[in-house]
């Protein structure tokens, strides 16, 4: 009872503490989602796979299993993006950051390709994830966040077009690329060669131009 005493007194102890179940959440989430499908997985099945409460569940994520997945996508795209850590990029080289972003997600999408392919079977389906999609707030601060740091690069000119439909358009495209080979393994040479061509087209749809 005295160490659980210390840790509320705690500021952070606690902040760990929420921090840890909240990844645990999701991490159980990502599990059912794999071997059981989105669509039949409960909140009931989440907390009990995650070891928490119902009620915590709707605590941290009142809009249910489908906010779960918005904020690891949002934790992922951060981390992807290094939208928290602007000083280790280079604003100079948009094409060397475009590349390890584009490797990056090839990574990921490769390291969770049961989970990717579950929930790409969902939305295939029309399932309750299609509806979830839909609703989306384009003008939620990370897409704004996310699309005001691809703007920073020197190069990039999207003129008078929204940073937001650029990013929305860009993310469509080499979303959908990856999906397919995924699914079809197209006929290329090597990665490389996809690589290169997702590449191309994110300069392209983000107004590139190199430089002096």
């Amino acid at each position: 009872m005295l160490s659980n005493k210390i840790d509320q007194g705690d500021g952070t102890s606690v902040k760990r503490n929420k921090e840890a179940k909240i990844i645990s959440i999701q991490d159980a989430t990502c599990m059912l989602i794999e071997t059981r499908g989105y669509e039949k997985i409960t909140i009931r099945d989440i907390a009990e796979a995650a070891c928490v409460s119902i009620g915590l569940i709707y605590k941290y994520f009142p809009g249910g299993k489908f906010d779960i997945l918005k904020e690891i996508g949002y934790r992922y795209t951060d981390e992807l993006l290094m939208i928290e850590q602007p000083e280790n990029v280079d604003f100079n080289d948009f094409p060397g950051y475009m590349r390890d972003v584009i490797k990056n997600m090839q990574q990921y999408i490769k390291d969770n390709s049961s989970l990717v392919k579950a929930l790409t079977l969902a939305a295939l389906l029309d399932g309750e994830i299609v509806g979830e999609v839909k609703k989306i707030d384009l003008k939620d601060k990370h897409y704004i966040a996310a699309s005001e740091f691809f703007c920073r690069f020197n190069g990039v000119e999207i003129g008078d077009k929204d940073p937001l439909e650029v990013l929305m358009y860009w993310g469509l495209t080499v979303k959908s690329v990856i999906l397919c080979d995924m699914i079809y393994q197209l006929p290329l040479k090597s990665e490389e060669v996809l690589t290169n061509l997702m590449v191309d087209l994110s300069l392209k749809i983000w107004g590139y131009r190199e430089t002096n």
